[in-house]
């Protein structure tokens, strides 16, 4: 049939990132950071099971498409992100200290 792709299972596998129920290894991280803030904040064992379970969820809604979307969101973040003089450029980036 010309003009339909088919792809393999194992070549899907061999290029998706490691995953904890879910979602990357990096979203869990940040799910676990945020639930000890949490934790740490209101002293209580009880919102551990709520907190953690909801950030899961949404983290599992994301990766579900693009498993890497949290690691995307990361390196835009870092690289691309908006300086404080924007409205002295006319509302563009400028890199310029001055």
């Amino acid at each position: 049939m010309a003009g339909h792709l088919h792809s393999d299972p194992l070549f899907q596998g061999l290029t998706r990132p490691p995953m904890i129920l879910g979602v990357s290894y990096m979203f869990f991280v940040i799910n676990a950071l945020v639930s000890m803030i949490c934790f740490i904040n209101l002293q209580s064992f009880m919102i551990l099971l709520f907190v953690a379970p909801a950030v899961h969820m949404i983290g599992f809604l994301i990766c579900l498409k693009e498993p890497r979307a949290i690691e995307l969101i990361i390196i835009k973040m870092s690289k691309a992100y908006r300086c404080v003089n924007r409205g002295y450029h006319g509302y563009t980036n400028s890199y310029d200290p001055f």
